[in-house]
């Protein structure tokens, strides 16, 4: 996300490893997430009744179930200084040690989710997050401009899907609304798209689902709720539905997916090349229990291969440097997967818009508070986590699906909203205005979409789209071989 930062501050795999051996004991029968990757014993010992107890279990002496992981094997980076802590413990913090506790250190996957939407401590959960009032601003927010073009986008793929009686508009991640506001905004014009239109909004934050209805809705306290899903009708009389996944919505009807900026906050697991094993390891996050960090929470590399390492190894290199780290964005290619089996099925296409390289990412992760670079283990729940896309997987993942669908890009965002026309709207809105301010406003917001120096080249576009439509935006693409399709 653009979050007024121009500049990458991203922390690399630069790090050395220091072993680290201790051995966390709790009381549990959870069952155990990443017991393949950490070995456990168990041991019981005497309980001495009390009456508070009495009344409760039968008679006799109670047994403590005695859980603990052995940590021995794990290596820490980086290597930890002694420093004080920056702050006191947080309640998510105390959350996600009881964790590592009870099921041993988490992948980042989990790490990620944990952070980003626990219904309590979550970051998107509990407050608008968006704009300048906010941690990042995204595109939607910077410029009108960027919205109608993907109005025109919507109805010229309509277009070249044959004017469908019936489409659904699916945004996944819709943050504040304004995307869809806009969309809906600039295509009433066209009559018969407008009238064959369905919104539908995946969305997890109530917070956020909150903020769309206050701009998207005519009677915003009309919604109805049932079924897990959300309905409510625009001013303009367009039905929106809220649902929480993807698969709530219906797979039977033709459909435009857009994905802005959602790629990026989908969780990623991390792979980390050991010379020792020879092989590829997980980087987990465990809690600190050196007490040398600043932070409460460390991350570590697993003993040897992990279940996920050795199940993705397929599309990791097949050797690295000691300590070469790669990111695999899994959630973002069964998103892919299942968007492309939807057009397969109904079809439809695809406009993904992100941050990312049109290859394998080795280390992004990244927080952001307050339009800031800080630590990824400074007070989690409190900043926002995202990855850069590696779109070249999400590409040839789509490829090789061999149905219907297909993928075309990524191309460039400059490059693909000045062949929406976006020169030209700028133009025609600036030639309307009086106010030098407001014109002044429109071009730096529109400099700021396009310019390589800005979000013009850094944000990438692509589409998943029916191999029979040819949506526009992309005629700049790189046609690639069936050679560049092995994984």
């Amino acid at each position: 996300m653009f979050r007024s930062i121009t500049q990458r501050a991203i922390k690399t795999n630069c790090f050395k490893q220091s072993s680290i051996t201790s051995t966390s004991k709790v009381l549990t029968t959870s069952s155990l997430s990443s017991s393949q990757l950490l070995s456990y014993t168990t041991t019981t010992k005497d309980i001495k009744e009390n009456e508070d107890t009495k009344d409760h279990r039968a008679k006799g002496k109670g047994r403590e179930l005695i859980l603990s992981f052995d940590k021995s094997g794990l290596s820490q980076f980086p290597k930890q200084v002694f420093k004080n802590r920056k702050y006191a413990i947080t309640d998510f913090e105390k959350y996600l040690q009881d964790i590592t506790k009870v099921r041993g250190p988490m992948t980042i996957d989990t790490f990620i989710k944990e952070v980003l939407t626990n219904p309590k401590y979550g970051y998107y959960m509990n407050k608008d997050v968006f704009g300048k009032g906010g941690d990042f601003i995204t595109a939607p927010e910077i410029s009108q401009l960027f919205g109608e073009m993907i109005g025109i986008w919507c109805v010229a793929t309509w277009e070249a899907m044959g004017k469908p009686k019936k489409l659904q508009i699916v945004e996944m991640g819709p943050g504040r609304g304004t995307l869809m506001k806009d969309i809906l905004r600039s295509t009433k014009v066209f009559k018969e798209f407008y009238s064959a239109i369905s919104v539908h909004l995946v969305e997890a934050s109530p917070t956020n689902k909150k903020t769309q209805k206050n701009n998207l809705l005519y009677f915003k306290d009309m919604a109805i709720t049932y079924d897990h899903k959300t309905i409510g009708e625009t001013p303009s009389g367009i039905k929106v539905t809220w649902v929480n996944r993807l698969d709530e919505v219906a797979d039977d009807v033709p459909t435009l997916f857009l994905a802005q900026e959602f790629f990026d906050a989908l969780p990623i697991h991390v792979f980390r090349f050991s010379k020792e094993k020879n092989d590829w390891c997980e980087v987990l996050v465990d809690e600190d229990i050196t007490e040398h960090g600043e932070y409460y929470l460390r991350f570590v590399q697993s003993k040897g291969p992990s279940l996920m390492s050795n199940a993705v190894k397929h599309l990791l290199p097949e050797f690295g440097l000691d300590g070469y780290q790669v990111e695999l964005g899994l959630a973002g290619l069964a998103i892919s997967q299942q968007i492309a089996n939807r057009i397969d099925k109904s079809g439809g296409a695809a406009l993904i818009i992100d941050y990312g390289y049109d290859k394998i990412v080795k280390s992004s992760l990244q927080a952001i508070r307050d339009h800031q670079f800080v630590d990824i283990l400074d007070k989690p729940g409190t900043a926002d986590l995202s990855v850069w896309v590696d779109f070249q997987t999400i590409r040839k993942t789509v490829k090789l699906m061999k149905n219907k669908s297909t993928s075309i890009g990524p191309v460039d965002q400059g490059i693909f909203l000045k062949e929406m026309g976006i020169e030209h709207r700028l133009a025609q809105i600036g030639n309307k205005m009086d106010s030098k301010e407001k014109i002044e406003e429109l071009i730096m917001g529109y400099k700021k979409l396009v310019d390589p120096k800005e979000m013009g080249t850094t944000y990438k576009v692509i589409t998943i789209c029916d191999k029979n439509i040819a949506p526009i935006g992309f005629s700049t693409a790189k046609t690639y071989d069936d050679e560049d399709l092995m994984i």
